[in-house]
């Protein structure tokens, strides 16, 4: 189980890797707002497997503020409206 949830937080990483990449060379600000909202989720979902194998089970809430302002970011770019 060990070795599943290590090559999940390797693959996780490598995910937020890319999506900083895309932040940093998007062709557009809409592409950098996507970039940084799965950059958080993708954040949260390495918290919550953390929170899973090691000592602080307290990171599940950092997890959970992690969504919640991905969300209000999502929300706050829809209702901006086109740019």
């Amino acid at each position: 189980m060990t070795v599943v949830l290590q090559a999940l937080m390797i693959v996780l990483v490598l995910n937020i890797l890319a999506c900083l990449v895309r932040v940093v060379r998007g062709p557009g600000p809409r592409d950098r707002v996507t970039g940084v909202v799965l950059a958080g989720t993708t954040g949260a979902a390495s918290l919550a497997v953390l929170s899973v194998t090691g000592p602080l089970p307290s990171l599940r809430d950092a997890a959970l503020v992690l969504v919640a302002l991905a969300l209000v970011l999502t929300v706050t770019m829809v209702t901006a409206g086109p740019r």
